[in-house]
């Protein structure tokens, strides 16, 4: 595989956040007050390859050193499509039951079934976030009290179907049902899960990250790539995207900008020997001047930027969404399901299985 089984796993890492309760002092299970994740997914979220599918026995392993890191009282919770082959595996002999196990075996059975209280082999365990502000502002508004089963359906439906990274060999029109097909189960939750208000919020965003995707460029090998504006800083009239300030003044200040640069070097290395405070904000005020200055066309940098930005937001809101589906029944799934058949390009085996993964991030049951 990939990635080396023994090297460090922060990559990999999630965040962690207290438990209110789990265990107790002198209980049977121990009691534990934190909860750590991490995430073994085989592309990152720009859709590059970081690592290939576990087997078993790696993934086992990669979990028990991790878990060794920390204290009795910490729970590491363990998702990703990189340990599915474990996953399937305990899928298998939870199938095949217990029943004909011998007594040290079901013992064995009994002592994994605690462990797996500790993992959790789920899609969609960490929240997405979409690259313009106003758009991912406008989504976790949407959803600030909706339950979580319901966030991470909607992050699951913006992940596989809005803005997949990677969709293998299918035709535009195939990737284009596809996103079509993903309103249709944003919808879905908006009328099921969400309040009028919120759930109008919900589908004005999911209709804008409908738009990126649309807008996305797939290569002969089925990687989409995005073009996706960061916007305005929040309550400012500020660009937030400064990337292209740098090269900006590396051409036309190059003086200016190797005295940032060795600055900010000297900055990391944490050199003391100068205060550089009120040396950074007289660089800050040369490079502000020179962005402000009149450049080509007689347009500053931030001028230029905004009218850039300006073009791209207009293409944005230029961009037709898919009219393929309708007559929609959003009244259950059932009826969800049977009323999108024969549509589209997309075939009733696949939309069965979509159907049912939806299911399984709302955690209903099969």
């Amino acid at each position: 595989m990939s990635m080396n089984i023994n090297q460090k796993y922060s990559q990999f890492y999630k965040g962690s956040e207290p438990l209110k309760s789990y265990g107790s002092e002198n209980g049977l299970i121990q009691k534990k007050d934190t909860l750590v994740k991490y995430e073994f997914n085989t592309v990152d979220d720009q859709g590059n390859k970081v690592m290939d599918k576990m087997t078993k026995e790696e993934a086992l392993s990669a979990m028990k050193e991790v878990s060794a890191q920390y204290g009795g009282n910490v729970m590491v919770m363990f998702s990703g499509d990189g340990l599915s082959a474990l996953a399937d595996s305990i899928k298998e002999q939870h199938t095949k039951g217990v029943w004909n196990l011998t007594e040290e075996e079901a013992a064995r059975e009994k002592r994994n079934a605690e462990f797996q209280k500790e993992i959790v082999h789920l899609e969609n365990t960490h929240r997405i976030f979409i690259p313009n502000i106003q758009t991912n502002q406008k989504l976790y508004g949407s959803l600030e009290n909706a339950k979580e089963e319901v966030v991470r359906a909607a992050t699951g439906i913006i992940k596989n179907y809005l803005m997949p990274h990677q969709v293998g060999e299918i035709s535009e029109k195939e990737r284009t049902d596809q996103i079509a097909f993903g309103m249709e189960q944003a919808k879905y939750l908006a009328e099921n899960y969400l309040d009028k208000e919120h759930g109008a919020d919900f589908i004005s965003a999911m209709e804008t990250i409908a738009k990126y995707g649309l807008n996305g460029v797939m290569d002969k090998d089925g990687k989409v790539t995005y073009d996706i504006e960061m916007g305005y800083v929040v309550g400012s009239s500020s660009l937030a995207d400064k990337s292209r300030a740098r090269e900006y003044l590396k051409q036309q200040a190059p003086d200016l900008y190797q005295e940032i640069e060795e600055l900010n070097q000297k900055i990391l290395n944490k050199d003391n020997k100068e205060r550089w405070g009120a040396k950074f904000i007289e660089i800050h005020r040369k490079a502000e001047k020179v962005l402000n200055a009149s450049g080509v066309f007689g347009k500053s940098f931030y001028e230029q930027e905004r009218e850039r930005y300006n073009i791209w937001s207009e293409k944005i809101d230029n961009t037709t969404l898919p009219d393929t589906f309708h007559g929609v029944s959003y009244m259950d799934l059932p009826s969800f399901s049977e009323s999108m058949k024969g549509q589209s390009s997309l075939s009733e085996a696949w939309m069965r299985e979509q159907t049912a993964r939806l299911m399984k991030w709302l955690e209903i049951d099969v």
